[in-house]
């Protein structure tokens, strides 16, 4: 368990044996801190013959099972878009028996603020009148988005970023040995953002952004500018909205350090640029041209 969680697993695990957790949990926060671990973990617990104060116990059959990814009684509802009312009754039905292990039978729904009202509403009953020993986690990082009657059916764990020197410690000790307190900035102080980002090769980081920014900054002007910062927004046009929120957070930090009204310009820039490209059919490359643009006067 990552360390900047692991009191409130424990905490959770000792209020399942102890028979106080409730059967509908939510555990809301923002995305890169651990929430899925957290739920599998918690969910691996539930499942166990034998689990401890410090989680399952990995040696029973219940254990056995969950490590080779056929559990029975361990459902997890995947869904990158919206999660519609057949997966959630499809979710339900499987609870509604005994449990084929003779245990806890546990549901996870990751992105839960992405179900449709139907599906919301069809999960309701399940929420107030659960089968025996059956637990729902829920997982969103956008907790508004959910229906006031799930939020008010659930047990709701709100999750914190951790500390940036916790942040920092567990990305050093990941091989990760440039990082630092502006990289994490770069991702939301997330961490395991930060670390996803870094490991996924094809991925574009905020190294990638930083190098090119800065070797566009450091050009001399001229048509050879003109045509790197053209290459550029070309390049980028796919991260848009990345690179408008980093050069955004560049822009603050710089009027933060020196009250430089250019660089409150520049910001309010990036803000006016982000709206934009909240809207279908826009110029993507364009509007990049007009806010790396202002970062070179």
């Amino acid at each position: 368990m990552f360390p900047w969680l692991l009191d409130t697993f424990e905490h959770l695990i000792q209020r399942y044996v102890n028979k106080t957790l409730h059967h509908a949990i939510l555990l809301s926060g923002p995305q890169g801190i651990g929430k899925h671990e957290l739920a599998a973990q918690l969910g691996y617990v539930m499942l166990c013959k034998h689990p401890s104060s410090k989680g399952a116990c990995g040696q029973c059959q219940s254990c056995h099972l969950r490590e080779a990814g056929n559990h029975p009684d361990y459902y997890v509802l995947e869904s990158e878009k919206q999660l519609g009312v057949d997966s959630i009754r499809g979710g339900i039905t499987k609870l509604s028996g005994t449990a084929q292990m003779g245990g806890s039978k546990v549901l996870i729904i990751p992105n839960a603020h992405g179900m449709t009202e139907a599906a919301a509403n069809a999960l309701l009953k399940t929420l107030e009148e659960p089968t025996n020993n059956t637990y729902l986690i829920l997982i969103s990082d956008s907790i508004n988005r959910l229906m006031p009657t799930i939020l008010s059916r659930c047990e709701k764990q709100t999750l914190s970023l951790p500390p940036v020197s916790t942040s920092l410690a567990y990305l050093h000790e990941k091989g990760i040995g440039d990082a630092s307190e502006a990289l994490l900035q770069a991702y939301g102080n997330a961490p395991l953002r930060v670390e996803r980002a870094l490991s996924e090769e094809d991925s574009f980081s905020y190294r990638t952004f930083k190098e090119g920014f800065g070797a566009l900054l450091a050009s001399a002007s001229g048509g050879g500018q003109k045509q790197q910062l053209l290459s550029l927004a070309n390049k980028w046009k796919d991260n848009a909205v990345q690179v408008v929120q980093w050069c955004q957070h560049d822009a603050q930090q710089a009027y933060l350090a020196n009250r430089d009204p250019r660089a409150y310009a520049r910001y309010e820039n990036c803000i006016e640029a982000l709206e934009r490209l909240q809207h279908p059919g826009v110029n993507k490359a364009l509007i990049l041209v007009g806010v790396l643009q202002a970062f070179q006067h």
